[in-house]
């Protein structure tokens, strides 16, 4: 049997296709010593090897994409296959049958190699660049990405809703497969999620970019052990003999978009994703010559959204109300709610446990403000201390000028708000490929993405909920070389680095300074979290910022020995997280009409209650140590055997050992607890 490694990528986790067969004369005899040659259509690049005594030969190692084959043998007319077409994983076979006469009477099959497993047992669909290609993706608040076409293959479902996120393959749990890019793992660090659904959330793969997806579903190798369910394996484009390049748009707008039944006018919804892509042959002298070959593929994309969902309409506090005058505190009939001083708390003289109603009901009474001169209920007094050193007026100064009158429902957002109304991103993809004679093939690729996508505010920057400040960067770099021993041995080893740095912020720190101090909370560069019954709140005080790295590297050998093909390696994985948590430092603060009313009654103001600095409920929190490093590894050891026992019959067997040690805090700042004895 000819073993021969072609000048192709052989990327870990056997994410290539293979092609063998047997040569038979015409009455069914087995050919020795024929010679075969495989062609890459797209590189152009030729392998050869002939078949042993068992009239067997195979290709191992191929890169997705067309090929020809060609079989000679003396006595015989050469015999010339076109129509392969190999997805990631395929394994094909080809019978060859050879007919007595002179080599230049060649027989030609142009029909299609059927793409038939019969080789092993394993279970797969693809995702061919042909639907990559002519397939629609639309573009909706997030940037497109190849991996949503899994769910157009049988056994992928998105559990019990249509949203990606939630891919799930036959019947597996969430999250529960793993994908692979360029034969290498994009687990999450320590967040152990590897699957699609970390595809779609933070490394959409540009379909431009990727030359193939393919889903195993199951009866898959022993190198393969990260998944309960399925795995997700996308290649990245590599570069050909011919220089090839393309420029893309797509828009969504607003004017195009149809308005909704019900809604008076279209909302703002701005989406351009937009980039190019280019490959080729790198003949520069010393990388390209008769036995050394070299070839590029650069993808670039960028995706811009200006949109929005809503213009709500908040309560906050009336200009009467920021002053101390709460005159305009009425019920739905106009009856003026009444604001009691909390000073004056007393108990009630007449009080009556079995009384229902009444004064008599209220176990405590107060008095309720009557201005400067007795005689204007719900007003505070401007001469009150309480209202002079308030607090809240430093906090009122940010606040907007309502647009209607009234207490509550009295300001519109003047520009509209919700998720992916300003979301950038940016998708750069390279690799690079370099075969150095027959026997080594070098790769290298990388993926990246960073994306700013602050959330539009409702109130202003100092006020603001939504933690506007948000950035992610994505990074994906693989290696990997192939060498070939001798015609039936072959090593592959490689390398990878995934790791994602995010960070979320509440407020740009250049309105840090002018934040109110509030006496002993741990942080005053954030804006304490603010809460009131019948009002709007403001303030957030949780930040982060951290990355999740992962090093991987793998080796994988592959051994033909008669009819058997031995595969055995191993995987190292160093996964962690580095993380800067800062959450409530500032405080959070609750104001109701409680502080400000009676009890039984209704009656009080959040507002007044805030203005009198009389908290209903507060926290806050102190760290001690805001930065925590978490560590940890994993490695296996598999072995397996595809067995051709008979030309009916393909035995695979084989076993995987797994170690994963549990997670460690660089500086030893981590504890559990041990229920053992």
């Amino acid at each position: 049997m000819a073993l021969i490694l072609p000048v192709s990528s052989a990327e870990a986790q056997n994410i290539n296709a293979s092609v063998g067969g047997t040569v038979t004369d015409p009455s069914g005899a087995l050919i020795p010593n024929a010679g075969v040659t495989l062609k890459s259509l797209a590189t152009g690049t030729v392998s050869k090897g002939t078949t042993k005594e068992s009239g067997l030969f195979r290709f191992p190692n191929l890169q997705a994409g067309a090929y020809e084959l060609t079989v000679s043998a003396a006595g015989f007319r050469d015999f010339v296959q076109r129509g392969i077409s190999l997805s990631i994983n395929d394994t094909v076979n080809i019978k060859v049958p050879l007919e007595v006469g002179q080599a230049e009477q060649a027989i030609e099959v142009t029909a299609d190699v059927s793409p038939l497993n019969t080789e092993n047992a394993e279970l797969k669909q693809a995702i061919t660049p042909d639907t990559l290609r002519e397939l629609p993706l639309i573009v909706g608040g997030l940037p497109r990405s190849a991996i949503s076409f899994i769910v157009l293959m049988p056994g992928v479902t998105t559990g019990a809703g249509a949203n990606t996120y939630d891919t799930r393959i036959n019947g597996g749990m969430g999250s529960g497969d793993e994908a692979v890019l360029d034969g290498i793992s994009i687990q999450d660090g320590l967040n152990t999620q590897t699957g699609a659904a970390l595809v779609f959330g933070n490394s959409p793969f540009s379909p431009e970019a990727i030359s193939e997806v393919s889903v195993l579903t199951s009866n898959v190798e022993p190198q393969y052990g990260s998944t309960s369910s399925g795995v997700v394996t996308a290649v990245t484009k590599a570069g050909t003999n011919v220089f090839h390049g393309s420029l893309f748009e797509f828009l969504r707008n607003t004017s195009l978009n149809a308005r909704q039944f019900g809604v008076p006018k279209r909302p703002k919804d701005i989406e351009n994703d937009f980039g190019g892509t280019v490959g080729g042959p790198v003949k520069i002298p010393g990388l390209w010559s008769a036995n050394r070959k070299a070839y590029f593929f650069l993808a670039h994309e960028r995706f811009r959204v200006r949109g929005g969902a809503s213009t709500p309409v908040l309560s906050i506090p009336s200009q009467k109300e920021r002053n101390g005058d709460f005159s305009d505190w009425v019920d739905s009939d106009g009856k003026l709610i009444p604001v009691f001083d909390p000073a004056t708390t007393k108990a009630n003289p007449n009080f009556d446990p079995n009384a229902t109603s009444g004064t008599a009901s209220l176990p405590f009474l107060r008095d309720q403000f009557m201005g400067c001169d007795g005689k204007t209920p719900n007003v505070i007094c401007q001469s009150d201390s309480r209202l002079q050193n308030s607090l809240a007026q430093q906090w009122f100064k940010f606040l907007p000028t309502p647009t209607f009158g009234g207490a509550l429902n009295n300001y519109v957002v003047p520009v509209p708000v919700g998720a992916g109304i300003f979301n950038d991103s940016n998708l750069w993809d390279v690799r690079l490929d370099y075969s150095y004679g027959d026997k080594d093939h070098f790769f290298g690729s990388s993926h990246s993405r960073r994306s700013f996508a602050p959330a539009a505010t409702q109130l202003p920057p100092q006020l603001a909920q939504e933690q506007p400040y948000q950035t992610n960067w994505t990074v994906m770099p693989r290696a990997g070389w192939d060498h070939t021993f001798n015609p039936t041995l072959l090593n592959h080893i490689a390398a990878g680095y995934n790791d994602t740095y995010a960070e979320s912020f509440c407020i740009d720190k250049k309105f840090a300074g002018q934040l109110p101090q509030i006496p002993g909370v741990a942080d005053h560069n954030n804006p304490p979290v603010m809460s009131f019954s019948d009002f709007n709140g403001w303030g957030c005080n949780n930040e982060f910022r951290g990355s999740r790295p992962t090093y991987i590297v793998t080796d994988l050998m592959t051994k033909v020995h008669g009819s058997h093909i031995f595969k055995f390696g191993g995987e190292y994985r160093r996964m962690g997280i580095n993380r800067v948590d800062r959450f409530n430092g500032s405080g959070s603060f609750g104001f109701s009409r409680l502080s400000t009313g009676l009890i039984g009654e209704t009656s009080g103001n959040a507002i007044a209650s805030f203005i009198l600095g009389s908290v209903d409920n507060a926290s806050g929190q102190f760290n001690t140590v805001e930065a925590w490093y978490a560590r940890a590894d994993s490695w296996n050891l598999h072995f397996g055997d595809t067995w051709r026992a008979t030309s009916k019959l393909s035995v695979n067997w084989g076993f995987r050992w797994d170690v994963s040690r549990p997670a460690v805090e660089k500086y030893n700042r981590t504890s559990f607890f041990d229920f053992g004895p």
